[in-house]
């Protein structure tokens, strides 16, 4: 597939999904610097640039920011609309849009109440702003134990309700119609720098997890 004619895939997330020089600085978990830490120093080391090739699509805008929640009642919410404007360029629209935040919400245990008002109010805008998109949700899931003595970035007993998170997620995919890569059925893991973020192999791992959940859920 030529680059004129594969699909253009923007990502909406939190610091899984960031990149130094391709999401806000400031908000940037992952850059060339980090590289001792998470063993890669490009772009090309992302879980989600991986998925793009494999996928044979192109890359068009990533509005990923650490620590960032669902709801407003955190930090820089997803359902801003300037987050997801910014998901298409002045001239461009993405004709796929990849989805995977909520951890923020599911460790700072916001109200599952306000979970589902605010990720139904990012849907919402999300197909308001580009109707001709096929959005993909992902369930949330937590990495293997960090190594080497590291310390968790946020400790496993904040998780122990993700399912709670997750069955909101896959309620509001199924009342907006968008399409969900059901990363928790799948049951597995990823290696991490803290027990969150993933390390290089754990990179390719979650996007391979993504592509699974993909094919599982459109066969």
């Amino acid at each position: 597939m030529s680059q004129a004619t594969a699909p253009k895939i923007s990502i909406l997330g939190d610091g899984i999904s960031t990149f130094e020089g391709y999401t806000p600085r400031v908000g940037s978990f992952y850059s060339p610097s980090y590289a001792s830490y998470s063993g890669f120093n490009t772009a090309e080391g992302t879980w989600w640039m991986q998925a793009i090739e494999q996928l044979g699509g192109r890359f068009l805008c990533n509005n990923s920011f650490t620590g960032s929640y669902v709801c407003y009642t955190g930090h820089y919410s997803a359902a801003l609309p300037g987050r997801i404007r910014t998901l298409a360029t002045e001239t461009e629209k993405p004709d796929v849009i990849f989805i995977y935040t909520g951890l923020n919400d599911a460790a700072n245990a916001v109200p599952t109440d306000l979970f589902q008002r605010d990720y139904e109010e990012m849907l919402s805008r999300v197909q308001k702003f580009f109707p001709e998109a096929k959005v993909w949700v992902g369930t949330l899931m937590v990495g293997d134990a960090p190594t080497g003595g590291r310390p968790y970035y946020i400790e496993p007993e904040c998780f122990e309700t993700l399912q709670d998170y997750n069955a909101v997620i896959r309620d509001c995919a199924k009342k907006f119609g968008v399409n969900v890569a059901d990363l928790a059925e799948l049951h597995s893991s990823y290696e991490t720098v803290n027990g969150l973020h993933p390390n290089k192999k754990g990179m390719t791992q979650f996007a391979a997890l993504w592509l699974e959940a993909m094919k599982k859920a459109e066969k």
